[in-house]
């Protein structure tokens, strides 16, 4: 009888009990090799009937007739490299992502690939950034799109996104533990009077700021929050003072609370 394959996670310590396993996907894993392998079995029929072209016309017409022809050779030699450029791409990150998992477990998550083993305590979170995208074509929607992007104190990064199951229950609880984390520090930087800093905005007890630019909170006339864009408009102002889509903003959900403590969010 075959035993089981046991699991990457065995040797996870100091995270407290496992909550879940989100295993790559298993037609995110074909797709790759599917892909890769019909890529490279069309470069080469590409690049020979690129060839064929050209011998056939010398073999006809002559080299005078060959410049006529240049055009569709090159194009078909171009198409060949792209398919092999791409098949070997493919093929590649099957590979590197075949054995990779994500677990979730009660004090943080663990991330497995073919580099090894990586163990993440929220308290060890800097930041998150979230980019979920709902797709739409003529106005029927069709999926959507999950990308969590995890950096480290230490400065690691990593990306867990739709290769892996259920990665929107993953990337909520991680959202939520960093942010339980994280909260403590940046609402009694704002208490003591610092700056804090969101990626392309920052805020402080007196206003906002964007680049070089300062909005006191008194002046503030509206913050909209709409399909993933937050806009923040100034009093007799005829445009947006800033613009930021939330795939920009780390941390968001701590930004959004603290926003919410100065000003009305529509």
């Amino acid at each position: 009888m075959q035993s089981p394959t046991p699991s990457p996670f065995t040797s996870v310590v100091g995270l407290g009990p496992q909550k879940s396993q989100h295993p790559l996907r298993a037609s995110n894993r074909w797709t790759n090799v599917g892909c890769g392998a019909v890529s490279l079995l069309a470069a080469p029929v590409l690049g020979g009937l690129a060839l064929y072209i050209a011998w056939d016309t010398l073999q006809r017409y002559g080299p005078a007739r060959l410049d006529n022809e240049i055009g569709t050779i090159l194009v078909m030699g171009a198409f060949g490299l792209g398919a092999l450029l791409l098949g070997a791409y493919m093929l590649y990150s099957g590979w590197k992502s075949w054995g990779s998992a994500a677990a979730l477990y009660e004090s943080g998550f663990a991330y497995v690939d073919r580099q090894g083993l990586q163990q993440v305590r929220w308290d060890q979170i800097e930041a998150v950034w979230q980019a979920i995208t709902k797709h739409y074509r003529n106005g029927i929607y069709t999926g959507t799109t999950h990308i969590y992007t995890i950096k480290t104190k230490d400065n690691r990064r990593l990306v867990l996104d739709d290769k892996f199951d259920k990665v929107e229950e993953l990337g909520t609880a991680v959202q939520r533990g960093a942010t339980q984390a994280l909260y403590p520090h940046y609402a009694q930087a704002v208490q003591n009077g610092q700056r804090v800093a969101f990626g392309p905005l920052a805020l402080d007890a007196q206003g906002l700021y964007s680049g070089d630019k300062t909005l006191a909170w008194k002046d503030i006339k509206a913050v909209k929050l709409d399909r993933g864009n937050l806009s923040i408009k100034k009093e007799g102002g005829w445009f947006s003072w800033a613009t930021v889509t939330v795939p920009q903003i780390p941390n968001f959900f701590i930004f959004y609370d603290l926003l919410g403590r100065f000003t009305k969010i529509e």
